[in-house]
């Protein structure tokens, strides 16, 4: 699509139906963006704050910038975000939001010779600076805003009686269902209770959304994906009255479930493939956790036995596979294997698998009493060291490599067992091979090689996991560290639970003597997992709400403390924990329990007035609330809609492919990183590579999952990038061309039924008249763009100008600069010698194409050249000939950074023949000329035909060759190419190359389409 008709497209579509508005009109004009990570600090960022940053400060900077301090140094108090935001003689000591302007990181950095904190060359760690840096771009989030808890009456053991009477920290007390109160007599407990809160306000509830859009929630809610046209027609044409019922139960049974709401267990959990850090190296088999998640909701596994598995599934009475799979929960969080303080890093580590423990399974902030007691939640210190005491004993990764032999991976099967396994298969292999000697059908033998093929490429049983195992059976003490620091342990702690909860010690049975296991970690677990853990099902619970309905009954899904938000309805919360836990801790049971009212059920229209007015935030749940889709099922409704999706499950994983631009910002480009083919780069979100430090654009910028913490909500941010990457993505784009290409394949491409066609795929509904007369104008507008443009050939560079040997030497030439698909071929140019495995291109080297059909010594070629913004070089190749993958011939190249042009000879090296300074703009079209007749090669440019250079060439390459481009830092376009050689004047087959204007319309209206509210919302 011409990008000057997109502005004309918006306001046609605006001024239309509310049903057919784009997304990209929210953003489309970047000023008018909205971001809402300027809202208020999240949980997660509270946590970072006290189990990173206050001890820092505390330990750091409270000797000589607190109260506690005999002189306040500098003028500068640390104690209070207010004395950071006033700072001292030199200025405020932090800019929220902008870590590389506040002076605070600066001096931890030592930077600068006079600004050094702390001072006398005590420097803090780079994982401590980081810390820091990371809560200053966060927006200095300070937790001051919410009370301690007040004492009431003597405290016990350290905690109050107040305290005690939190209301996440009573027993689950299964409430007797609501009455009636009008809301009839079919409405299950869930409507009762949300109806009788409505009519005691006065405010009347939306009425039931539509067949197709309650289909469509129900799809993008249990499996992620959306209905097809025929599955919307035939839930709207189904009058029987469990049509509902047993809508859910199909989508329940899907293996497409395990896969969307295993994605949401990732996200509470940090998964990642990788350590972090700068290195960022790859956790082997940390895949294998994300299926065994992905298989455990599909089984609907019981969640307390799920809890179970991934804290102690090693020390189980029955240990399997995928017990031991599961521990690889405490394997996933970053790891330093270079760490500066080897203790410190120990602690750190065990400080993720608790903080993360406490909050996936309990919703509490426990590691913010790592350094002192919890500030705002009946949290000691020493209950943090006690608990912390439960996975003292584990192996950690702490400087260890990660090798398959060493500590980090736990073998899955003896090795008898598994050389026996191996000695079968060699067996097995060498009877097919014998049959295929002997074969003589060409049937049989094709059928015997695919057979053997398969044979050689199965790996189960496997032989390792990213587990945990521990030292031995008995555990090392565990000391509370005095501000956090393992270099000053004070009292030592025995295991004990929280101190609010369970005042008893627990219970340890020891592991069986061949296990070297402690068994503590079991204890824990059957703690956690106990009925009578007050927390326990109220969190999970309110996990599976929020994904149904954008927001929990506790909107604060993982922090039930007092730094949390009260539950809207804290009867409902209890009477599904209960529900939940006595009904087997059945996870699809809570799903139908859920989808089954009325509450779900309803629109998400906001017409009711008097219903808006009451409850603008909808809290009391008159209406269903709309969601955008979050950063996977986007995607994957885009593969969905093109008919590109790839349902395979499971594995490594697939590479999504990184533009130049994202692998630049590595600092070494593209290394471990690998290549996916395009079948495996089709496949579900779910199964792309998750690397810390390598953001995929499509899934980052709709705020995917936060890797290095607990992540229980997703940003929802509404940003400018948003509409930019959805117009103009290389894998948008090829979605659109392959949504062209099947709608074509299925109606045709007759207008009316290829606009009706897509508006059944895209949001399961025939276009309005209005729409379909919108559509009809665009397709018109479209066409007559693309026959103006039809000479019009664009060349792109998409590699940064240095690469790991092994990622570049993975590439394909098409990858290091996109142009046409047919009638070039495509060179990587010239890199040099590694250094330190990196290769970095030669300048005016670099990637280049040739016309195929071009062959010429004498003639002349003519062009209009077009650079755009941000180039730094582009050039016209001709008497072109690529050896191996440099070029031999000659450029007239132009820099426009520098306003000049260059002729060029390439031959083993490079000669400038001729420089001249001339006018090189970008964004507009220069007409070129370039002659060339023996050793004699003229130049003319601009829009005057102004003759530049005359030149004899003193070593002529007077060999034929082809026309050619390169260009450099940005796109080159190339119009109305003409060769005039042998008295014949040809243009390249420009249609060929860039298909026809008919065709090319419709890819336009399809990229339109997947753009469309209705594809991006859940009504």
């Amino acid at each position: 699509m011409e990008n000057r008709d997109w502005p004309r497209v918006i306001r046609s579509l605006w001024v239309g139906s509310r049903q057919i508005r784009c997304f990209v009109t929210v953003v489309a004009f970047g000023c008018f963006a909205w971001d809402s990570r300027a809202a208020a600090p999240s949980a997660v960022d509270l946590a970072h704050f006290e189990s990173r940053v206050r001890p820092v400060l505390v330990e750091h900077c409270y000797p000589c910038h607190s109260a506690q301090a005999e002189k306040l140094k500098g003028g500068l108090s640390v104690d209070s975000l207010a004395g950071l935001l006033r700072g001292g003689e030199l200025g405020p000591a932090i800019v929220p939001g902008d870590a590389e302007k506040s002076l605070l990181i600066r001096a931890v950095r030592h930077s600068e010779a006079d600004l050094e904190m702390p001072p006398k060359g005590k420097r803090l760690s780079e994982r401590q600076i980081a810390d820091l840096a990371q809560w200053v771009n966060n927006g200095a989030p300070w937790p001051d805003s919410v009370a301690p808890v007040a004492s009431s009456g003597p405290a016990i053991h350290g905690i109050s009686p107040k305290s005690r009477e939190w209301w996440a920290f009573q027993p689950i007390r299964r409430p007797s269902p609501m009455p009636d109160s009008g809301a009839g007599a079919a409405a299950n407990p869930i409507d009762r209770w949300i109806r009788t809160e409505l009519q005691e306000k006065g405010i009347q509830h939306n009425p039931i959304a539509t067949p197709r859009e309650r289909i469509r929630r129900a799809y993008f809610d249990l499996i992620g994906l959306p209905p097809t046209p025929e599955q919307i027609r035939a839930f709207e044409r189904d009058p029987s009255p469990d049509a509902w019922e047993r809508l859910i139960d199909q989508l329940l049974m899907l293996p497409q479930y395990g896969e969307r709401w295993g994605r949401h267990w990732l996200d509470v959990v940090r998964f990642a493939q990788s350590n972090g850090y700068e290195r960022d190296g790859e956790k082997p088999e940390a895949w294998r956790y994300r299926d065994y998640v992905v298989k455990a909701f599909n089984e609907d596994k019981p969640y307390d036995q799920f809890i179970r598995e991934q804290i102690a599934g090693d020390e189980l009475d029955r240990v399997t596979f995928d017990s031991i799979i599961a521990t690889g929960f405490q394997r996933l969080g970053v790891m330093d294997d270079e760490p500066d303080d080897r203790r410190m890093a120990e602690f750190d580590e065990l400080d993720d698998v608790l903080s993360t423990t406490g909050t996936a399974f309990l919703g509490l902030t426990i590691g913010c009493a790592r350094c002192h007691d919890h500030k705002f939640d009946p949290i000691l210190q020493t209950d943090y060291y006690s608990l912390l005491s439960f996975f003292r004993n584990l192996r950690l990764s702490a400087g260890a490599s990660y090798t398959l032999d060493s500590p980090n991976y736990v073998p899955l099967v003896e090795p008898a067992t598994l050389a026996q396994w191996r000695a079968g298969r060699e067996v097995e292999l060498k009877g097919l091979q014998e049959k295929l000697a002997a074969a003589s059908d060409e049937r049989e033998k094709k059928k015997l090689t695919q057979q053997i093929e398969g044979a050689k490429g199965v790996r189960p049983p496997f032989e390792f996991a990213l587990a945990v195992r521990e030292r031995g059976s008995n555990p090392p003490p565990t000391h509370v560290l005095i501000r956090g620091n393992a270099g000053t342990p004070g009292a030592e702690v025995e295991p004990a639970f929280l101190t609010v909860l369970a005042d008893q010690k627990p219970t340890i049975f020891p592991s069986a003597p061949e296990t070297g296991s402690s068994g503590r970690r079991r204890a824990l677990a059957d703690w956690i997992a106990s009925p009578a853990n007050p927390l326990t099902g109220r969190v999970m619970v309110n996990r599976v709400w929020q994904h149904h309905f954008g927001r929990g009954l506790v909107k604060t899904t993982s922090d039930f403390g007092r730094a949390g938000v009260l539950p809207t309805h804290p009867k409902l919360l209890d009477w599904l924990a209960a529900e939940f836990i006595e009904g087997g801790w059945s996870i699809k049971k809570l799903h139908k329990i859920i989808l089954l009212s009325q509450t779900y059920q309803m629109s998400s229209g906001t017409g009711n007035s008097n219903a808006d007015a009451a409850d603008p935030g909808n809290d009391l749940l008159w209406r269903q609330n709309l969601r955008r889709l979050e950063a996977e099922p986007l995607r994957d409704t885009m593969l969905a809609l093109s008919g590109r999706l790839n349902p395979k499950m499971g594995g490594r994983g697939f590479f999504p492919g990184l533009s130049g631009e994202v692998l630049a910002g590595q600092s070494r480009p593209g290394l471990d990183w690998d290549l996916s083919s395009a079948a495996e780069g089709s496949r579900r979100s779910l199964y792309a590579y998750v690397r810390r430090t390598m953001a995929v654009p499509m899934l980052d910028a709709f705020d995917y999952s936060n890797t290095t913490s607990p992540l229980s909500e997703r940003s929802v941010t509404t940003v400018a990038p948003q509409s930019l990457l959805m117009l103009n993505d290389q894998f948008m784009q090829e979605q659109a061309r392959s949504m062209a290409a099947r709608l074509t394949r299925e109606v045709g491409v007759e207008p009316g039924r290829f606009i009706r066609r897509g508006f059944q795929l895209a949001v399961g509904r025939d276009p309005s008249e209005r729409e379909r007369e919108v559509a009809r104008s665009f397709l018109k507008r479209q066409q007559e763009g693309f026959r103006l443009s039809r000479t019009r050939l664009t060349f792109r560079p998409d590699v940064p100008a240095s690469l790991s040997v092994n990622y570049l030497e993975k590439l394909k030439p098409k990858n290091f600069l996109i142009g046409p698909d047919t009638g070039w071929n495509y060179y990587r140019g010239r890199w040099s010698g590694a250094y330190e495995g990196i290769r970095t291109m030669e300048r005016d080297r670099g990637p280049f194409a040739l016309l195929v059909a071009s062959s010429f010594s004498n003639g002349v070629v003519d062009a209009k050249i077009l650079l755009h913004t941000a180039s730094e070089s582009a050039g016209v190749l001709f008497r072109g000939v690529a050896v191996d993958d440099d070029l031999r011939g000659y450029e007239v190249s132009l820099a426009p950074r520098e306003q000049q042009i260059l002729l060029r000879r390439h031959s083993g090296e490079s000669a400038v023949l001729a420089k001249a300074s001339v006018r090189v703009p970008t964004g507009q079209g220069v007409p070129l000329r370039i002659e060339a007749a023996d050793a004699r090669i003229r130049v003319w440019i601009g829009d005057d035909s102004r003759l530049i250079f005359d030149v004899m060439d003193p070593q002529p390459l007077l060999a034929a060759g082809r026309v050619g481009v390169r260009c450099w830092g940005s796109a080159l376009s190339v119009d109305d190419l003409i060769i005039h050689a042998g008295g014949v004047d040809f243009p390249p087959v420009f249609e060929e190359q860039l298909g026809p204007p008919e065709r090319r319309a419709l890819e336009a209206f399809c990229l339109l389409l997947l753009n469309l509210n209705e594809v991006v919302y859940i009504d």
